[in-house]
């Protein structure tokens, strides 16, 4: 949220509003050559502090849009919602611990030495120190990042925080897990190759042994289909993504990287080393993400300031190497990516402290004017789950029916695709099922009644939970229930509670039952006992299985509402 408070995202950048918030970050950074330095982040200003960690003060001036005050107007985000964020920009710009946490700092910086492990600072170099005096340099440095990281575009700014939030994620790792904090690293610029490296994925990109085969196989193929599937193989693939890892990176090395920032380094990396270090990085990267590899025994014993070792006859970029590296890249592609200077942007749902959350169906399912030919199946998906919680609580709660969505519904039916029509048919019925009275009932026309009978996830949902057998062949029932499954988390699906689900698949059991097939009934009862472990009363329903007794799953799920036909609201709910 750094950015946003500048007022750079906003849509309207007249009058702000502006707060002067402050907190405290835990560090071991000095700052001994000045009393404070202002950034475009904020400013850090030195306090007394006689020991490890050193506190200091962090002020910033937040920004927000002009707004008169009103309920859903934000009067400031707090300093928490900005903090963690510049404790690691600092971090990584300054090459120190940073945190607005004081548990966090002591942990890092007065730990002692493990038995027969060296300390963290033996690996990587100043991030450890017990103390570390800023200079000039490092600050005007800062300043000069921090002034381009707020430049970026909005994509570009927040795929640059992530990666510098792991990679200070890897500097805490090294402390408790090499292997992690390595593979960390190797992560921070993987994220910004995959999403902006530009790369246009060409057959030949694709070892050849794993072209072999297709190209086999499309030998008597005309040339256009061919190349059809060849285009169709590369959309689902990420052919050598380690070149464009390593060509991503030569990339984007500063043009000092082995003059003026070598010179600060005991023992700096030259160009063909880091060459040949790289055809080895992303491997090690690959065998701790995909198998658990291990770094070995002899590159931790040996890994130290210098910047590569030879491990199991590889040139590997040790830890010190890795970690100027990976800070290298970043920055410089910080430094060339486009700036812009106003970018009128939906910031507000990147505040931490925002969530999003679905509201209750109770509060929008007797609205009239949240309902359109568009929105019948999110209807019936509220409906369904008001009356599961009633009929779970039964008789403790209370719904009432909707009769003005449902005359909405009618009145704009001939608008609705058939998908939608069924479900507004289901979401009506189920209404008139549970909730209706005289003055509500309807009587549903033939072509209605057979249009929700006809095979379907919203049909069978609607028979489910009413306890109606739907009629369709074992196999039809089976093949929407899976369909139910597959489709559920999709947009174009529909998604019920749990006992929702049991019920349809009671439902199928019963099926099986009445179509005589007894084994079939069993694996569908054992299915939904294993599907659903919270309802302990389907584990012995296979056991107590007779062929002669009819399922009654409305009985079994809702223990509560046991009646063949009760009227929720008049009972109540």
């Amino acid at each position: 949220m750094l950015q946003a408070a500048t007022g750079k995202l906003f849509t309207n950048r007249e009058n702000p509003r502006t707060t002067l918030l402050k907190g405290v970050v835990y560090t071991n950074l000095d700052l001994a050559v000045v009393d404070q330095f202002t950034t475009k982040v904020g400013t850090l200003i030195s306090m007394d502090t006689s020991h490890t960690p050193t506190a200091l003060a962090y002020e910033m001036t937040e920004s927000m849009e002009a707004a008169e005050p009103e309920p859903g107007v934000l009067a400031s985000r707090t300093m928490g919602a900005y903090i963690d964020d510049f404790a690691d920009v600092a971090s990584f710009s300054v090459r120190v611990i940073c945190s607005p946490d004081v548990h966090i700092a002591e942990r890092l910086l007065n730990q002692r030495r493990r038995p027969g492990q060296p300390h963290p600072s033996e690996r990587l170099a100043r991030f450890y120190d017990a103390s570390v005096r800023a200079d000039l340099a490092d600050i005007a440095a800062f300043n000069e990042f921090t002034e381009q990281l707020i430049g970026l575009q909005r994509v570009t700014y927040m795929a640059v925080i992530q990666s510098i939030r792991t990679y200070v994620a890897a500097v805490h790792r090294m402390s408790d897990d090499l292997n992690l904090a390595y593979t960390l690293l190797v992560m921070c610029i993987e994220s910004l190759v995959q999403k902006f490296d530009g790369h246009e994925p060409q057959w030949s990109d694709i070892p050849e042994e794993k072209r072999r085969g297709v190209d086999k196989a499309l030998e008597d193929v005309d040339h256009d289909p061919a190349r059809a599937v060849r285009d169709a193989v590369l959309d689902v693939i990420h052919p050598r993504l380690s070149y464009r890892f390593g060509q991503f990176i030569l990339a984007h090395l500063p043009a000092d990287y082995f003059t003026v920032q070598a010179d600060a380094q005991k023992h700096p990396i030259g160009r063909r080393d880091l060459e040949a270090a790289l055809q080895n990085l992303y491997g090690v990267r690959s065998g701790y993400v995909h198998t658990l590899k291990p770094l070995t025994k002899e590159f931790l014993h040996f890994a130290s300031h210098r910047e590569t070792c030879e491990d199991d006859d590889k040139l590997t970029f040790t830890f010190q190497g890795l970690f100027r590296l990976t800070r290298a890249v970043i920055i410089e592609y910080v430094r060339k990516a486009e700036k812009v200077d106003h970018e009128p942007y939906h910031y507000e749902w990147d505040n931490p402290h925002l969530l999003r959350m679905k509201l209750d169906p109770s509060l929008w399912i007797y609205n009239p004017e949240a309902f359109n030919s568009q929105t019948p199946r999110h209807h019936l998906e509220g409906l369904v789950l008001l009356l599961d919680q009633c009929l779970v609580d039964f008789p403790n709660r209370k719904l009432h029916h909707p009769t003005r969505v449902i005359d909405k519904g009618f009145s704009i039916q001939s608008q609705m695709a058939e998908a939608m029509r069924v479900s507004f048919l289901g979401f009506a019925y189920l209404s008139d099922f549970f909730l209706g009275t005289e003055q509500t009932h309807r009587v549903f026309s033939q072509t209605e009644v057979d249009l929700l009978n006809r095979p379907g996830v919203d049909s069978l949902i609607a028979q489910a939970l009413m306890g109606s057998d739907t009629g369709w062949a074992p196999s039809e029932h089976k093949k929407q229930l899976d369909q139910y499954y597959k489709k559920r988390h999709m947009k174009t699906g529909i998604k019920v509670s749990q006992n929702v689900e049991a019920c349809m698949g009671l439902a199928l059991a019963e099926r099986y039952r009445l179509a005589g097939d007894s084994p079939g009934a069993l694996a569908a009862l054992s299915a939904a006992a294993k599907d659903f472990p919270h309802l302990k009363q389907l584990r012995h329903m296979g056991e107590e299985f007779d062929q002669e007794r009819p399922i009654d799953w409305r009985s079994i799920i809702y223990p509560r509402w046991a009646a063949p036909r009760a009227t929720l609201e008049c009972n109540g709910l």
